[in-house]
């Protein structure tokens, strides 16, 4: 079966890093102890309110987490543990990542960081931010000085 990945405006710089760090964990092994050693997939949706992001991270504890939000970016860090079955057991096959991971997204709208609130539920986390209005600006004075 043939699957089809859909990137809908993501950054090119998050694309570019992405397929370098790919790269480089192909050529040399050695790469492997690189900081970043794996990336989960995410979604972001927009609504005219919100935006939500949902980030695939099953296998985590909500401890095992890290999301620091801007008006403009999101971050997401964590680290999974190696699942360990049997002391006397050989890989046959590897695809589950673990080990550290961040992923960094440039967010299509600006947020109200003090809005931001996450959850997370069967392997999924879902951070959700309120959009900031626009249009709403802020009057000044000027005052003299001498």
């Amino acid at each position: 079966m043939t699957y089809i990945k859909i990137n809908f405006g993501g950054s090119f710089e998050d694309e570019f890093q992405k397929a370098v760090d790919e790269v480089f964990h192909l050529v040399r092994p050695a790469f492997k102890n690189y900081k970043c050693t794996w990336q989960p997939n995410i979604d972001v949706y927009e609504s005219i309110e919100e935006i939500i992001v949902l980030v695939d991270v099953a296998g985590l504890n909500k401890e095992d987490l890290n999301i620091e939000v801007d008006r403009k970016k999101i971050k997401i860090a964590g680290s999974r543990k190696a699942i360990q079955l049997l002391s006397n057991a050989r890989y046959c096959q590897a695809e589950i990542p673990h080990g550290y991971f961040e992923r960094n997204v440039v967010l299509p709208a600006l947020v109200d960081v003090q809005s931001a609130v996450a959850s997370y539920a069967d392997g999924i986390l879902v951070v959700r931010m309120n959009k900031l209005l626009p249009g709403k600006t802020h009057r000044i004075s000027v005052i003299a000085t001498k």
